[in-house]
């Protein structure tokens, strides 16, 4: 993001250029918990995420690859104050 009335400092056509080229991305298994390059391990790792939403008032949507019921969560908050 950029604040107006300033230069971006991202290289955009380099950017576009890698993006287009299709390279694989750099991955070693100390990286992170799942090949990025591998479409089944990346499916298999989101399907099983807690994935927050919101800024700054985050609400959780999926809490280990259940969704979440956003109406039965606020009653459950509502019945602990």
């Amino acid at each position: 993001m950029t604040i107006s009335g300033h230069k971006s400092k991202t290289d955009w056509e380099s950017v576009k250029r890698e993006y287009d080229s299709d390279a694989p991305i750099p991955y070693d298994p100390e990286d992170g918990p799942y090949d990025p390059n591998d479409d089944a391990a990346v499916d298999a790792f989101f399907d099983k995420a807690t994935i927050w939403v919101g800024w700054p008032n985050q609400v959780m949507i999926q809490k280990d690859g259940v969704p979440v019921n956003q109406e039965e969560t606020a009653a459950a908050e509502a019945d602990k104050k």
